[in-house]
């Protein structure tokens, strides 16, 4: 199929598309899998696949009968991270340095036994943007720093510490309070 940029721009115009694409930017997965870490409907996640096949934005390819689906060019990957990063900037996302009292001022005095090095409130986004922008952070701290990252939206919550460990950093600490909003501790990796 001959895709033109307004389809592909339509494609991910969809939050569920974009939650499913960001599942596989780590991961090769079946629909069934995806379906179980979005806890969305596995018609709904199939059809959204196949669709995206359709247009070339994604592959698959059966390995002992299960079908399992991946990104067909890396460029994919690289354009939601640039247009993840775009976001970014324009809403002037940047991390808090917690020096002197700061982050323990800008949390109502709510500190944890750990002290972080910097804090990165991403409350009100919703994936991939605070998986992206806390592993952009990471990769500008120094080594065994520690980053506080808070979200609100619970795939955020659970995305983030699967990815981040991935890339070799240590999930010190994860906290859900009673208002919805979840705390995660990371210290970033010794080499980068």
């Amino acid at each position: 199929m001959s895709m033109k940029l307004p389809d592909l721009f339509r494609t991910f115009s969809n939050q569920t598309r974009i939650e499913i694409v960001t599942m596989l930017m780590d991961n090769f997965l079946t629909a069934s899998e995806i379906a179980s870490l979005l806890q969305i409907d596995l018609s709904t996640v199939y059809r959204h696949l196949q669709q995206m096949k359709k247009l070339g934005i994604l592959t698959s390819t059966h390995l002992h009968g299960v079908e399992r689906f991946d990104f067909s060019s890396p460029h994919i990957f690289r354009m939601l991270d640039e247009a993840i990063s775009f976001i970014t900037e324009a809403k002037g996302f940047n991390a808090i340095a917690c020096s002197e009292g700061i982050c323990s001022y800008y949390l109502g005095g709510e500190l944890d036994i750990i002290e972080p090095d910097q804090l990165l409130d991403m409350r009100g986004e919703s994936c991939p943007i605070p998986d992206i922008q806390a592993r952009k952070t990471l990769e500008n701290m120094n080594p065994e720093e520690v980053l506080l990252v808070i979200v609100d939206y619970p795939l955020s919550g659970e995305r983030i510490p699967v990815s981040i460990q991935k890339e070799g950093h240590e999930i010190i600490k994860k906290i859900a309070d009673k208002y919805g909003d979840i705390k995660i501790y990371i210290r970033r990796r010794e080499n980068a």
